[in-house]
């Protein structure tokens, strides 16, 4: 039993250190948590065409119009529609909001970028250890 859980383990650590794999790879191996964001309240996960994740208090979701190595765009955001506290509500505003304007993305290491189409940083996200 504990030799599975220290496979188990080694395998989980070592596909935490992104060193190898393509940038889609990686993008899509991930949940990313925005840098500078309490706890878990704004996280991204790309997989099978689809993003989706948590915008500060509500969930969102969409489709990916376009993804290869290094293009992302989104279309489609939508979300739930619970009430947040404070300013929680214009933060989670103005991250859906720079969603929609990504076009490319740059993984490097355990960081993910988006930016806009003029190469601008949109968002600055590290990759979410495994719980």
């Amino acid at each position: 039993m504990n030799k599975n859980l220290m496979l188990l383990a080694t395998l989980a650590l070592g596909g935490c250190a992104m060193t190898s794999g393509s940038n889609m790879t990686q993008l899509e191996a991930n949940t990313w948590q925005l840098q500078g964001a309490s706890a878990d309240a704004f996280t991204l996960q790309v997989a099978e065409g689809k993003v989706a994740g948590k915008g500060g208090c509500n969930r969102y979701f969409g489709g990916i119009t376009k993804l290869d190595e290094k293009t992302l765009t989104l279309a489609g955001l939508g979300s739930t529609r619970m009430a947040c506290m404070g300013d929680l509500m214009a933060k989670e505003g103005d991250y859906l909001h720079k969603l929609t304007q990504v076009a490319s993305y740059q993984v490097s290491g355990s960081q993910l970028v988006l930016k806009d189409a003029s190469q601008a940083t949109l968002l600055t996200f590290d990759a979410k250890l495994a719980e």
